[in-house]
């Protein structure tokens, strides 16, 4: 034992070990605050062992109700892997494994042994009908009899052998998982852990909390979206993700989600200033650019005290279905109803937070010269309760399975956009009817391009159509814009009069992408969509396409 080991051990062996239990973790998207406490008689100096590793030791707080914290002392130590309850526990199990194997292999013999004297009985009653036959004696019905009895017998013994069988196979395989678990557990050495001191004044019994930060944990959102075939509602199921690899399970706790990112720190950067110089041609700049300070690093950044939201919640009321939704004005924070049980491992554990069945508006777009398929959107409001932060949805139509998309956030009352893939319904033809180059005219110093398009839709029963089978579709086509103010471009015919609203009248004007809605009849016989875009410019000139 080092010098230090042995001054820790002596300045910790007066404190009484304090048994705690985690009572509550708020989990944010890269680290949690959890919540641990523990009923003590009085005044004294407390010893709350083998926190985990991950622990922040600059973020340990202790509160006492009932009583005053007079110092808080956490420190580093090593300890085993596990512990040797744990270590027993495994060896107990392997044990327990290999003798329900030797119960088996016993049974397996019996069987064996069972089989070959119906065999022998078998064969000697066959033998003794063959005597009795050549005697003239034989006894039909009795040696069919046994016959029948000796055969069932053996095809009941051959069944319980071939079950025992996989009984073996079954108990080997979960053998060997436990002689493996019980290896790895011998092979891990030592963990490191944080032992946290307190020394507490209290005239009578108290409660003491512990609250500390930790690392290698978070949650993350997952949605399933399904919409209706009838394309007006859509059903939202909001689970979190959560995965947590802190050493220490979390077993049956008030769970919170919460938004807020403390580990990013409450102090964001401030503007560095910029210097300029000058200096004669050939020549060195007479003053130096002032270096800019180096920008902080996670060392110099700390999470300073517990800004978290609501560390001492109330106690919450009877259990809802879902999560209670609580705003903390920079962040909102997810209350599971009920208390739930987040094991420390490798794979994440996923939780209902809450569903939901928000209204959509279907819409059908395609963007011809790109691509003929009519693609299926819906434009739904977020009549949840809860904030939709950034993450991927899992998005059905009905029984089918679409695939998966990305959501934005999207706040309460918000309006998003739902994909819902491709159409099957529609057929989208696209050809050009006209492409030409004309020459200035009479007394014209100006040449021209024109080129014409004719789009053909065809509704083959969509889902959603009004009464008469009709159903409105979204066309886009991109007119080039000009850089050069030389040149004029227009959409000098169209056969459907363009969309006026706002939405697309901004992206007319902005971006040169022309919108038509076009409502298509059901049948074979479609809509037309015939537009025309002319180009003009200086003689002698040419025209580039970028």
């Amino acid at each position: 034992m080092t010098m230090l080991a042995l001054l820790l051990a002596l300045v910790l062996s007066d404190a009484r070990p304090l048994s705690t239990s985690i009572q509550g973790v708020t989990l944010y998207s890269g680290s949690a605050l959890v919540r641990r406490s523990a009923k003590i008689e009085g005044s004294g100096d407390f010893l709350i062992q083998g926190l985990p590793a991950c622990l922040d030791p600059n973020n340990v707080r202790v509160s006492c109700a009932g009583g005053q914290v007079l110092d808080v002392e956490t420190r580093a130590r090593l300890q085993p892997a596990l512990a040797s309850e744990r270590l027993q526990a495994l060896a107990d199990a392997r044990k327990a494994i290999e003798r329900e194997q030797q119960l088996a292999q016993d049974q397996a013999g019996l069987w064996k042994e069972e089989l070959a004297q119906l065999a022998s009985m078998l064969a000697s009653e066959e033998s003794a009908h063959v005597r009795e036959v050549a005697s003239g004696k034989s006894n039909v019905d009795t040696w069919t009899t046994n016959e029948e009895y000796l055969a069932g017998e053996i095809r009941e013994t051959v069944g319980r052998q071939r079950e025992n069988t996989w009984k073996l196979e079954e108990i080997a395989a979960r053998l060997s998982e436990a002689m493996h678990a019980l290896g790895e557990a011998r092979s891990r050495g030592t963990v490191q852990v944080y032992d946290v001191r307190v020394s507490v004044q209290a005239a009578a019994a108290a409660t003491l909390e512990v609250e500390y930060l930790v690392s290698n944990t978070g949650w993350a959102p997952a949605y399933d979206l399904r919409a209706r075939k009838t394309l007006d509602k859509v059903e939202l199921a909001y689970r979190a993700k959560v995965w947590q690899r802190t050493g220490e399970d979390w077993n049956e706790v008030a769970l919170v989600l919460s938004t807020a990112r403390p580990q990013i720190g409450a102090q964001g950067p401030e503007p560095t200033p910029q210097w300029i110089s000058m200096s004669m041609p050939g020549e060195a700049s007479a003053v130096a650019s002032a270096r800019a300070p180096e920008e902080l690093s996670d060392k110099d950044v700390k999470f300073k005290g517990l800004g978290y939201s609501g560390g001492n919640a109330p106690a919450s009321p009877a259990p809802r279905p879902f999560a209670a939704v609580e705003s903390q004005g920079l962040s909102v924070q997810f209350q599971l109803p009920k208390p739930a049980t987040i094991e420390s491992r490798d794979e994440p554990t996923t939780l209902l937070v809450g569903d939901a069945e928000l209204e959509i508006h279907a819409e059908r777009q395609c963007v011809p010269a790109l691509d003929t398929t009519v693609w299926l959107r819906g434009k739904a409001k977020n009549s949840s309760p809860w904030t939709m932060l950034p993450g991927t949805a899992q998005v059905f139509f009905g029984a089918d399975y679409l695939g998966p998309a990305q959501l934005d956030t999207v706040q309460p009352g918000q309006e998003f956009t739902l994909h819902l893939g491709a159409d099957p319904a529609f057929v989208v033809k696209r050809e050009a009817i006209e492409d030409q180059q004309k020459g200035p005219g009479f007394l014209s110093s100006r040449a021209s391009e024109v080129k014409s398009w004719r789009v053909h839709l065809e509704n083959h029963g969509a889902l959603g159509a009004a009464p008469d089978g009709s159903v409105e579709v979204i066309v886009r086509e991109s007119i080039p814009r000009p850089r050069d103010e030389r040149i004029e471009v227009e959409l000098s015919q169209t056969s459907q009069p363009e969309s006026e609203l706002v939405r697309w009248k901004q992206d007319r004007e902005e971006r040169g992408i022309h919108t038509w809605v076009l409502r298509v009849p059901a049948g074979e016989k479609g809509l037309d969509l015939v537009w025309q875009r002319t180009i003009s410019f200086p003689k002698g000139l040419r025209i580039l396409f970028e």
